[in-house]
């Protein structure tokens, strides 16, 4: 077996000569194999090994009894021991997640971090061939996709450190022939021989019936399944990349937008692959994504409204906004609990003629620009700026706030009034933005949605002897808009 898990180190460059490793001990006979072999091979290869256990504290005096073999092991063969003793229970009720699934978080997450902080790029841990039978028939049994057919990959990426898994061609009774050929001492767990798990379940009972009934090699089928469809799903997953680049930009809050028609124009495959990407970009890849999540954002660019969003489970939100389908955690859709207003008065018709631009700069509303005073009767230059007769408002101020629930305006053009809420929906303000948007008001009465439209309040027209002209800068109050996490 030594030869054999050398052979997989040297053939996929697991290791490089001369790095620190930090090798997952629990105590067990797959654990303790793992170390032993890498032991073995340090001297030669040049590798300094660290070992990580974690106390879950959920078996009473055995896992303590683990924790104090390993680390006892670790002192015999001077090997640097790394203890984490974490409350699972808390974490889970904190979380609302299962004691199982925290325990992996809790765990991976000791690992990611001791391996940074001792200097070290990989993490090895013991997962092996019949791990990987039922990992796979698991997922077969849940069911799953392409991806999930892959079972346990031999190496991964966590945040900067990579796990590799040197066992993983390697079955559990060579691991135990080795042992007992090594005499190498471990510990059971006793848990491993219950059934609650469906884990446990698997192994214990469905794989033994499979064997004797239906195909005594089906270990070895399941492996050789999952080998096949890591190919082609890293096939697949290039192919996803490549459409990812060309219509998934970034948007909200560290969150991704993605063109509606780019990605309804794909194989359902390539929609579904895409997705996934971006939900691992902004879960991470420990959290395992169902198929029904991704279906039902993809749902979205088919959906009727333009304004549909659905929630997903670890803060994770998707909604679609007209053309485009933006996933994000949690992003903000209520009216501010504190409303923000800014006053800002119509300057005074000035003596000196060359102070006629006078700038401002709301940071509240990410809003900034000027106000010009200037002779005659001026237009506008585009959406971004909005004129006013100056005699109509002398004296008065511009009020600047979000908007109210059903408040309205009389816009240029129309003989009646118009809601808020639809003059943004007509220009496609994204939802998460229309509470948030700067209106401009005069007495009570909204006179300009910013870069929208211009009420019928105070138009200039021919008979304008003075023009107040605003001007605000569209690129900061499109990039720089604040959501109610700012």
């Amino acid at each position: 077996m030594l030869h054999k898990v050398k052979s997989t180190i040297e053939d996929n460059f697991l290791f490089d000569k001369g790095e620190q490793i930090l090798v997952g001990v629990s105590g067990g006979a797959d654990s303790v194999a793992l170390l032993s072999v890498l032991h073995k091979l340090a001297e030669q290869e040049g590798w300094q090994l660290h070992v990580a256990h974690v106390e879950h504290g959920l078996r009473g005096e055995e896992s303590i009894e683990d924790a104090r073999f390993v680390e006892k092991l670790c002192g015999e063969w001077k090997i640097p021991f790394h203890l984490m003793q974490p409350d699972v229970k808390k974490y889970a009720a904190e979380q609302g997640i299962s004691t199982q699934v925290a325990a992996r978080e809790l765990r991976y997450a000791f690992f990611r971090d001791t391996a940074k902080r001792i200097g070290a790029s990989k993490v090895a841990l013991a997962h092996h061939a019949d791990d990987q039978a039922e990992t796979i028939l698991m997922r077969v049994l849940r069911g799953t996709s392409v991806a999930g057919l892959t079972g346990i990959p031999l190496r991964r990426k966590m945040d900067g450190i990579e796990v590799v898994r040197p066992f993983l061609y390697v079955w559990r009774s060579e691991i135990e022939e080795y042992c007992q050929k090594e005499k190498i001492v471990y510990r059971n767990d006793s848990t491993n021989a219950l059934t609650d798990y469906l884990r446990n379940k698997i192994r214990l009972q469905l794989i033994p019936q499979l064997e004797r009934e239906y195909n005594p090699n089906l270990r070895r089928g399941l492996t050789q399944l999952g080998d096949i469809a890591s190919h082609e799903d890293s096939y697949m997953n290039q192919q996803a990349e490549l459409i990812f680049e060309q219509i998934v930009k970034k948007g909200l809050d560290s969150g991704w937008s993605v063109d509606k028609t780019g990605l309804l124009c794909q194989p359902l495959a390539l929609q579904r692959r895409v997705i996934t990407l971006i939900l691992y970009y902004l879960s991470g890849c420990t959290i395992e994504w169902e198929a029904k999540h991704i279906t039902s954002i993809i749902g979205l660019a088919n959906h009727p409204s333009p304004s549909a969003r659905i929630d997903l489970p670890f803060g994770v939100r998707a909604w679609r906004e007209y053309d485009f389908i933006h996933i994000a955690k949690s992003p903000v859709w209520e009216i501010p609990a504190h409303r923000t207003e800014a006053a800002l008065p119509v300057p005074t018709w000035p003596v000196d003629q060359s102070k006629m631009v006078f700038p401002f700069c709301f940071p509240e509303f990410c809003l900034n620009g000027s106000i010009e005073l200037l002779e005659g009767a001026e237009s506008p230059v585009d959406q971004w700026e909005a004129v006013f007769d100056y005699d109509q408002i002398q004296d008065r101020s511009f009020l600047i706030r979000s908007r109210l629930p059903g408040e309205w305006m009389r816009p240029i053009g129309m003989t009646g009034r118009k809601k808020i809420k639809e003059i943004m929906m007509e220009a496609r303000i994204p939802l998460y933005r229309r509470n948030f948007w700067p209106l401009w008001l005069i007495d009570d009465q909204v006179v300009w949605v910013t870069g929208i439209r211009r009420s019928q309040f105070a138009v200039v027209g021919p008979q304008t002897r003075r023009t107040v002209r605003i001007r605000v800068n569209q690129q900061q109050l499109q990039e720089e808009m604040p959501t109610q996490e700012d």
